[in-house]
């Protein structure tokens, strides 16, 4: 009888003890959800005012956007209805005209020293048979040297600098001839010039490589 009695008081009270175990894991459960939502609470804040500056940001580079566009629009109107009222204020004059031939020309005659000395770039790349990462950039910066140098020949500022000079040495001082050979020794001053300075960029670029990697040397 009292084995059965013990039994019985085991059996009534396991229940108990089992709803107290489930209590107290669900209250471990809420109190370690609770814990996450306080930690992952300084994240959602720092989240919400990055995005904030960002959405801040975004709305500061439309404005200037729109700003910069309706100052456009409204500086062509002002133009447009200025032209369209007083159509005597675009009349060129002569020396303007005159000014403006000259350019046009000179656009047109400097394409000539660009694309020799964009040739003589190139050429001197083929025979270093180097590779260039950026060739073309190279190319077209050697045709515009190029195309400085020729500039400089005929205004005359070059041919002045150097003249005092060659004087001394008796040299006549006149570069380009009246003759039809002067083309051709402007052609091949800006071969020259563009040759030159190809060659000055793979000099300084091998140096700076040939210092970089005795420095990484050094290092290890």
């Amino acid at each position: 009888m009292k084995q059965e009695q013990k039994m019985n008081e085991k059996v009534t009270e396991f229940p108990n003890s089992t709803d107290a175990e489930l209590n107290q894991e669900s209250q471990e459960s809420q109190e370690s959800q609770d814990a996450k939502e306080v930690l992952d609470e300084p994240s959602r804040r720092i989240a919400y005012s990055f995005d904030h500056e960002k959405y801040e940001l975004e709305k500061k580079e439309r404005s200037k956007r729109m700003y910069i566009m309706l100052t456009f629009f409204s500086a062509f109107s002002i133009f447009m209805f200025a032209a369209f009222v007083n159509k005597e204020a675009f009349i060129l004059d002569a020396e303007t005209a005159v000014i403006i031939n000259q350019a046009i020309n000179a656009v047109v005659l400097l394409v000539i020293p660009f694309l020799l000395g964009s040739v003589g770039g190139l050429t001197r790349i083929l025979m270093s048979d180097v590779v260039v990462d950026h060739r073309g950039t190279l190319v077209v910066s050697s045709g515009l040297m190029a195309m400085f140098s020729w500039i400089g020949i005929k205004s005359g500022v070059l041919l002045a600098i150097v003249a005092p000079h060659l004087e001394k040495q008796g040299v006549v001082a006149n570069v380009e001839g009246t003759t039809s050979s002067g083309f051709y020794t402007m052609a091949l001053v800006a071969i020259a010039v563009g040759m030159f300075s190809t060659n000055l960029y793979l000099f300084i670029n091998s140096r700076v490589e040939q210092l970089a990697f005795r420095a990484n040397n050094g290092g290890n």
